[in-house]
């Protein structure tokens, strides 16, 4: 059975929001499914769809006035309206006359995604878990280079020191190698 695309409206009031009666009258139309914040909060708006049978789904819009009538963070409502938007649900703030398509294309997804990111990057929360980059400092020598340290310093007249320099890298650094390799080498 496929679901039909539905628009959910999600109507809540705040200090500073339009009323409910205003917020209805501007956003509910014939079919919509209307979903009130003394009932659930927006950020639990998916949940209760799930447990109510209806779940959100790639094509359906969720609609609501404007930003005012969301109590929660900026960040928060920029998180949820771009974890909707990627999988395909369109946001319509019709008190603003305004809906961000889920199209990667489109100029308004672009500059939620682009908020998100930069929101991301100021706090340091990683986006990618491919570019990540191994903790710690890069090894200055490693296992490989192994064999070619104890040919070197099997060499009639080489020191620790001398092959340390060759390597570019501390004495210290080469004695730290064969210790942590010692079961390596042998």
């Amino acid at each position: 059975m496929t679901l039909l695309p539905k628009t959910v409206v999600f109507l809540a009031q705040t200090g500073k929001s339009p009323s409910l009666a205003e917020q209805t009258s501007a956003c509910v139309r014939d079919g919509d499914l209307v979903v009130s914040a003394p009932e659930v909060s927006f950020s639990e708006l998916e949940k209760l769809l799930g447990k109510l049978g209806n779940p959100l789904v790639s094509g359906d819009t969720i609609k609501f006035h404007d930003l005012s009538c969301l109590a929660l963070s900026t960040t928060t409502v920029l998180r949820l309206m771009l974890k909707f938007l990627k999988v395909g649900i369109a946001i319509e703030l019709c008190g603003l006359g305004v809906t961000i398509t889920p199209d990667r294309e489109s100029d308004l997804f672009l500059l939620v995604e682009a908020f998100d990111s930069h929101w991301r990057q100021i706090h340091g929360i990683k986006t990618n878990a491919k570019r990540e980059a191994k903790a710690g400092r890069k090894p200055r020598l490693t296992l490989e280079q192994l064999p070619d340290i104890q040919r070197r310093l099997a060499e009639p007249g080489a020191t620790h020191e001398s092959v340390a320099k060759d390597l570019g890298v501390a004495r210290s650094t080469l004695f730290g190698f064969l210790k942590a390799h010692k079961d390596v080498s042998g």
